[in-house]
């Protein structure tokens, strides 16, 4: 067995699409949150939760040339492909990979994780440019894979030339299920499958606590049990992959190293940039913002360090000048240091009041 960060671990060979998720090169394409499965660990937030929209990454796409634009904010290597269920959408999901090819190259690695699959439909985005498909099988048939359609989609996407894995949470009480989906995926010599830590969210939460899942500890949101048998079998399939992803992998490594690249490429002159990728900036707040440009001018403020952000109404400035701008500018405005992810959507961690 070999371990990751976050209490990950796997044995065999990791699949191309997550060695570049733990490097922070895939962006994540959710192509629609529109699904037929009512799978009951389903953690897709509210706002995308069968609502037919996308994003990439944090970012909502509104025109093809959007997603092209995050991909070159990260640098990246590569897509994976998510939703909702992205071979409902074939068309369209076959359309984003053949933009992606043609922009990035042969070389940017795409997978794709699905609950269904057309014959026609997994040729179409294995003919767009697809590398990696990993199928999606509801956990209520893993003992019978062998008489499920799977075992067709399988062969449509071996036939298609894709590499073919498959991906699902890990159940806590499911352990002859989960070796009987283990069994099935060496039988049909299958790339690797990979097990994730089942997580709380607050979509899932209602219908895992009915189940009589608890959460594991007071600051994760991973289920308890979920790890432990993931690693269970890893150890026992040490002659086939088997992947554990943790909660904590992807949020501590995934994520961070995600972050970073993409704070390379929007951090300017005016910021500081952390370990963890986040951004360090001040904000000056509570006023019109060209009487606040116009307040910084009258202490001799340097204007090249200075940018309106008029989409969250207030004034950027360097973190290392607040100091000055607070003892010298004589205002009722609200001066703050903030800490803040270099995503799309900027949540902010942290706000110092100056």
């Amino acid at each position: 067995m070999k371990r990751l960060g976050g209490g990950s671990a796997y044995s065999g060979s990791l699949p191309t699409g997550c060695i570049q998720c733990a490097k922070g090169q895939k962006m994540v394409l959710f192509i629609s949150g529109i699904c037929d499965a009512k799978c009951f660990y389903c953690p897709i937030s509210e706002p995308r939760k069968m609502n037919d929209v996308l994003f990439a990454d944090e970012m909502p796409v509104r025109e093809m040339h959007d997603a092209i634009l995050e991909a070159k904010m990260i640098d990246a290597a590569g897509t994976g492909i998510t939703g909702g269920d992205p071979m409902k959408f074939s068309h369209r999901t076959a359309e984003y990979i053949r933009m992606l090819k043609a922009e990035f190259g042969e070389g940017h690695h795409i997978h794709l994780y699905t609950i269904s699959g057309s014959k026609e439909g997994i040729e179409e985005v294995a003919a767009a440019g697809l590398d990696e498909i990993r199928f999606h099988p509801p956990e209520e048939i893993w003992k019978v894979m062998d008489k499920s359609v799977f075992r067709d989609r399988i062969k449509w996407a071996r036939d298609a030339g894709l590499s073919v894995g498959i991906e699902v949470p890990s159940l806590p009480g499911r352990t002859e299920d989960t070796r009987a989906l283990i069994d099935f995926a060496r039988s049909m010599d299958l790339d690797y499958l990979n097990l994730n830590e089942l997580e709380f969210s607050e979509t899932n939460a209602a219908s895992l606590i009915g189940r009589g899942y608890a959460v594991k500890n007071d600051y994760q949101s991973g289920v308890k049990g979920s790890a432990a048998l993931a690693l269970e079998m890893v150890r026992e399939y040490n002659d086939f992959t088997v992947h554990y992803c943790s909660s904590s992998f992807k949020d501590a490594v995934q994520l961070k190293n995600r972050l970073k690249r993409r704070a390379k490429n929007v951090a300017t002159h005016q910021d500081i940039v952390t370990r963890d990728g986040t951004i360090i900036r001040g904000i000056i707040e509570g006023g019109d913002l060209q009487q606040i440009v116009s307040d910084l001018r009258s202490i001799d403020f340097p204007e090249e360090m200075v940018r309106v952000n008029s989409v969250r109404r207030r004034v950027e400035v360097p973190s290392w000048f607040l100091p000055k701008i607070k003892r010298e500018l004589k205002t009722g405005y609200e001066i703050y240091q903030v800490e803040e992810y270099p995503s799309w959507d900027a949540i902010e961690v942290e706000r110092l009041r100056i």
